[in-house]
C-alpha cells in the first residue's frame, strides 16, 4: 500500500490536528496561541513542503511496518513482514 499526500492535503491534515488540539485538549491559552501562530506562519511557506515530505515518509514507514505478505516455503504459506529478511 502506498499513500502519498500532496502539499494541500498535508496542510489539511495539519490544520485538522492543530484544531483538535486547540479545541479538545487541556493545552493552556498560551499554548493554544502558539499553535495558532505556528499555523499562521506556516500556511503556504516552503516549510510546508518539508512537512509534506516528512508526513509522507512517516506514513510510508508506518505502512511498511504494518504490511505483511504471504511467502510460500516448502509448499506452505507463511506471513512475513514486508521487507523482512527471507
Amino acid at each position: 500500500m502506498q499513500v502519498i499526500l500532496q502539499t494541500d492535503e498535508a496542510w489539511s491534515l495539519a490544520s485538522l490536528i492543530t484544531s483538535y488540539i486547540i479545541d479538545s485538549s487541556g493545552v493552556s491559552q498560551d499554548g493554544k496561541q502558539r499553535i495558532r501562530s505556528w499555523r499562521t506562519e506556516h500556511d503556504g511557506t516552503p516549510k510546508l513542503e518539508d512537512l509534506t515530505v516528512a508526513v509522507n515518509a512517516s506514513l510510508g514507514s508506518y505502512a511498511d511496518q504494518k504490511t505483511t505478505r504471504q511467502i510460500r516455503k516448502k509448499g506452505r504459506f507463511t506471513k512475513q513482514a514486508k521487507g523482512a529478511a527471507q
